[in-house]
């Protein structure tokens, strides 16, 4: 079963390769803004870390794991906002 650290440090690896590809300078930290004004991400780059991730954890499970899905976006509060918030959500569909 994979736990919160290890997503948590999957991101991070995602978040190193997503700043590679684009330039970007994201903070591997738990509280780093992923989506909205704050954030140094744009929809695409949103995009690729998402799936990123998702090849990570595949990678590590075994399980493939859709993060951006329906009920992602029907959420009240986005899962996309920090690191913590898109760790939280992930380990919920990790152990569904």
């Amino acid at each position: 079963m994979t736990t919160k650290k290890e997503i948590i440090e999957i991101i991070f690896k995602s978040i190193e390769a997503i700043n590679q590809q684009n330039n970007t300078h994201l903070i591997k930290d738990v509280n780093t803004k992923l989506f909205g004004r704050e954030s140094d991400l744009d929809s695409l780059g949103l995009v690729n870390l998402i799936t990123s991730i998702e090849e990570n954890i595949e990678e590590l499970s075994g399980k493939y794991i859709p993060i951006a899905d329906e009920r992602a976006f029907s959420l009240e509060s986005s899962p996309f906002k920090t690191v913590e918030t898109l760790a939280n959500y992930i380990e919920i569909l990790l152990h569904e």
